[in-house]
């Protein structure tokens, strides 16, 4: 079996997605996208970009582009990766390697002096979230509820309930963000 193919297999079985399912949405055939899995054929750059999209992917994770990270799971801190930076103050880094079969989204985010976090992620999302303060005090708003977090402090909520998190503290200060995956409809 191709690599491709496996990596789209087990992505899509991952997201227990049926093979007929995935092939209508793409609009192909499920008999070629069984061929694909196989690796009896290899999809176009076109249909492979529609497989990665659909499976919330991307096309790098399918073809291996992050096989290597496998072999070291390792982030140090100086290793992050800038994602993001909003206009209220708040800058958001990677603090894992990219895996097509990621359980959860781990980031820091470093917040400004009364910097805030509205902006960083598309809050149209249906998981759910856990903040933790690393260094600082923070103001996480929940619907219409604030919460005060001081260092070591944590919060567990559902994404939809979040409209942002503030640093309320005299210097920066810095959150771990987990998130879970992304629900597919």
């Amino acid at each position: 079996m191709n690599k491709i193919g496996e990596r789209i297999r087990k992505r899509r079985e991952y997201l227990e997605l049926p093979m007929n399912v995935l092939s209508k949405g793409i609009g192909v055939t499920s008999s070629l996208l069984s061929q694909i899995e196989n690796g009896k054929a290899f999809p176009s750059l076109h249909t492979l970009k529609h497989i990665a999209d659909y499976l919330n992917t991307s096309v790098g994770a399918l073809i291996g582009e992050n096989d290597t990270f496998a072999s070291n799971p390792v982030i140090s801190w100086d290793d992050k990766k800038f994602v993001k930076r909003n206009e209220n103050g708040a800058t958001l880094y990677l603090m894992a390697h990219y895996s097509p079969l990621q359980t959860m989204e781990i980031y820091t985010v470093e917040l400004e002096k009364d910097g805030n976090s509205t902006g960083l992620l598309d809050r149209r999302r249906n998981g759910q979230e856990y903040c933790f303060v690393i260094n600082g005090n923070v103001s996480v708003k929940l619907e219409e509820t604030s919460h005060e977090l001081a260092i070591n402090g944590s919060i567990y909520f559902y994404s939809h309930d979040l409209k942002h998190f503030q640093n309320i503290f005299a210097e920066k200060s810095y959150v771990l963000w987990v998130l879970s995956p992304l629900k597919t409809s």
